[in-house]
């Protein structure tokens, strides 16, 4: 006979069998996309992969790792067709697996295409939300000067779904008939970055490629102010950005996550210039960086020190946290950036550079000048690895007016294969091949001797100091509190006495945690949540194990345990319910205890359920 509780615990296991069964029988397993029912997929206009001997150049594009992928949205591309060059903009989104080793002569690049009605934008809004395993894009980015008289679509907001294999589906997340979009217009080239659940995108051009609005003009007007999007809530905010030091406008610049500093992270912007000038009088200079504190919307402005790069645009940024609690954000300028001057000039800024932080202090890599570009993008893949992707050529052949725009993508062929290459900023080199499951990151020399003969001090506000003293690093499981030199030179304890440490608030996931794992890519396993419910079925058993025999010993009409005789072998007085009383041997006190017989220890099968007994004999 079954007692009472091999009767509850038989019951409760056999329910989470069938709740199990359920769960996985109905396909819940996997997270739903908020928004409407997915689109039918259209067939490919232009897969945007080509032979890596026919491939030229990539630019206007925009580029974000989620899981074990990194993926491509929008920008153009060119390519050779029976040796004369043909421009595309990209129709579909591609994307590279960094779960496998390649070379950027061998590596395969996915096409997965669009449903109908998705935009196809140069420098594309691309954000993604790790928490909900979703890339958002649609609402920032311009028409392609490749297309046929296209005009800009109406203003939506689109998520893509990874599947793990390198594809998804597309949904409408925010579609166009929405009245948000009425105190909204589609900017062209914001400084934007995602991180933390949220999006932002900063100031932006509008034009006739950006909004029907605009009523044909070509030239760029200013669009101000800050847009947040909360990924998770689906929700916006406006701000005028009055703290950003460049009056709460630019283009064309950079804003980048860093998670490893501040309660939700810290959004980095730099560079860019203000409108289009004749005389390019608007670049920013890149001696001043601006920090946002994405909890608060407060905005910081700090001097940097070091070989502070010439102002540019169109560059690309990077960043990894290394082994010595610091954060670098490589700058590539090899591929990234320039001053609105085509030719010889552009060589100048084919430079590579790297601001560590919290030092803020700029540090120039040894690269002789070679190969001049812009418009590109860069994404840390794991270890010391920066991807590069793209760039189209600052030096081009013909700058005649109408003829630049494709001459930058004609006039040479990218010198990496596919437009790909891999930047280590351990050894500060380039390299053809992508490394899968890198070591993580150390330090350089070149970054590793500043720190070791850095001044104290060098952050330009208490308050600042303070963000840069919650630290969410990869070699702790918790956020900690460092008493660190980042601290301004005239309050060096502020930090210390902050009220915002890192234990009164929430925890971000360290940079190398950053990315969702090619599991979570795919949605929560079958097999973890199976795992879930049996475990919380075996726990609730044992509880009620306990609860079972607390309340039999209440019953008991004596309030102290029984006592026992041993005469010769070992005997046992039976008491009622599922558990026994032992005499405890002398050498251990001598006083009775609660055992579970060491002949049927508690199992939990996946297959085959047995009813779960306690019995066993005693021993001395």
């Amino acid at each position: 006979m079954y007692s009472p509780m091999q009767s509850l615990s038989s019951f409760a296991l056999s329910l989470g069998v069938i709740l199990t069964s359920a769960f996985i029988a109905s396909g819940s397993l996997r997270p739903i996309a908020n928004g409407p029912k997915t689109k039918s997929l259209v067939s490919r206009q232009a897969p945007g992969v080509v032979a890596p001997s026919d491939f030229l150049r990539r630019g206007g594009h925009a580029s974000v790792v989620a899981g074990d992928w990194v993926y491509i949205d929008g920008g153009e591309f060119s390519f050779l067709r029976d040796g004369q060059p043909n421009y595309q903009y990209l129709t579909t989104i591609l994307s590279i697996d960094l779960s496998q080793t390649w070379s950027n002569s061998t590596v395969l690049i996915h096409s997965t295409s669009k449903p109908n009605g998705a935009p196809n934008l140069v420098h594309p809004s691309l954000w993604y939300d790790e928490q909900q395993d979703l890339l958002y894009s649609g609402f920032a980015g311009s028409v392609s000067e490749f297309g046929d008289g296209l005009s800009p679509p109406p203003l939506s907001l689109w998520t893509f779904k990874p599947d793990g294999f390198g594809s998804g589906s597309w949904n409408v997340e925010i579609d166009s008939s929405n009245p948000l979009w009425d105190n909204y217009t589609r900017p062209g080239q914001p400084m934007m970055a995602s991180g933390s659940g949220k999006a932002f995108a900063l100031g932006g051009y509008e034009n006739s490629r950006t909004s029907l609005a605009a009523n044909n003009s070509q030239n760029d007007t200013a669009v101000p102010g800050l847009v947040e999007f909360n990924l998770t809530a689906k929700a916006t905010r406006n701000s005028t950005a009055s703290g950003y030091s460049f009056n709460g406008t630019a283009e064309k610049g950079a804003m980048h996550y860093v998670p490893s500093f501040g309660t939700d992270g810290l959004f980095v912007v730099m560079g860019g210039d203000d409108v289009w000038n004749p005389d390019y009088s608007g670049l920013k200079d890149l001696q001043t960086i601006s920090i946002l504190d994405s909890s608060s919307l407060q905005w910081f402005n700090q001097t940097t020190t070091g070989h502070i790069p010439l102002p540019r645009k169109e560059f690309c940024l990077a960043g990894i946290e290394s082994n010595n609690r610091t954060y670098e954000i490589y700058v590539h300028f090899l591929y990234a950036g320039w001053n609105g001057r085509f030719g010889a000039t552009a060589i100048n800024f084919d430079e590579i550079y790297i601001l560590t932080l919290p030092a803020f202090h700029w540090l120039k890599v040894d690269y002789p000048p070679q190969h001049p570009r812009h418009d590109l993008t860069c994404n840390a893949v794991g270890g010391s690895q920066i991807l590069t992707i793209g760039g189209v050529d600052t030096n081009p052949k013909d700058t005649t007016d109408g003829s630049t725009h494709k001459s930058t993508f004609d006039s040479s062929a990218d010198p990496f294969a596919q437009g790909l290459a891999i930047f280590d900023m351990t050894a500060l080199k380039f390299a053809n091949q992508y490394t899968a499951k890198a070591s993580p990151y150390v330090q350089s020399d070149l970054v590793r001797d500043y720190y070791e003969t850095r001044p104290a001090g060098n952050l330009d506000s208490t308050e600042l100091a303070k963000l840069f003293d919650i630290t969410h690093f990869s070699n702790t499981t918790t956020s900690s509190t460092t008493n660190s030199s980042s601290s301004p030179t005239n309050s060096p304890s502020s930090a210390t006495n902050s009220p915002s440490s890192a234990t009164d608030s929430p925890s971000l996931p360290d940079s190398t945690n950053n990315t969702v794992s090619s599991n979570a890519s795919k949605g929560t396993p079958a097999g973890t949540i199976a795992g879930g419910i049996v475990g919380g079925v075996a726990v609730l058993a044992l509880l009620g194990a306990l609860i079972f025999f607390a309340q039999k010993r209440r019953r008991s009409p004596e309030s102290k345990p029984p006592s026992y005789e041993v005469s010769g072998e070992s005997q046992r007085q039976q008491q009622p319910g599922p558990q026994e009383m032992y005499q405890m041997p002398e050498e251990m006190g001598g006083n009775p205890v609660a055992e579970l017989g060491a002949n049927s220890p508690i199992e939990l099968w996946g297959g085959h359920h047995d009813a779960v007994e306690l019995n066993g004999s005693a021993r001395r």
